[in-house]
């Protein structure tokens, strides 16, 4: 792997050229990147793998978001505080949150499972197996 950019060097007394380290993340911040990795991989249940997936801090709204590819562009699902329901945001705005709130008993498989709703009830989500259509020939 070759980088592009190139590091600035720190020199102390001793001579030692040192690259500076990044800014370590708050707890709190680390922590809601975890849950946002935990209800990803619950969605691979709904065939959204890692390639259709991050998780990363989001500036903007000033919370950790999981973003999601869909056919009509990226959803998020930004962690909240405890006790608040979990927002949903498409091209920047807030559309909806959904039906459960951030509490030690929600499991993030429920999360999961109520975000990848909330993308099929929006024509934005296929699920492999479960979204089958009748056709015209098959139906008496």
């Amino acid at each position: 792997m070759t980088r592009t950019a190139t590091f600035e060097t720190l020199t102390d007394d001793h001579g030692c050229g040192c690259i500076p380290a990044p800014a370590e993340p708050d707890p709190s911040t680390t922590a809601d990147i975890m849950q946002a990795r935990a209800i990803a991989a619950g969605l691979a249940e709904f065939g959204i793998g890692p390639a259709r997936w991050s998780a990363a801090y989001d500036h903007e709204a000033a919370a950790v978001a999981l973003r999601v590819d869909t056919a009509r562009g990226l959803y998020a699902l930004t962690i909240p505080a405890p006790g608040q329901p979990f927002p949903v945001h498409h091209r920047g705005e807030r559309i909806g949150a959904l039906d459960c709130r951030r509490t030690y008993g929600t499991a993030d498989s429920y999360t999961a499972a109520l975000f990848a709703a909330f993308l099929r009830d929006r024509a934005s989500l296929e699920i492999p197996g479960r979204d089958a259509f009748p056709l015209p020939q098959n139906m008496v």
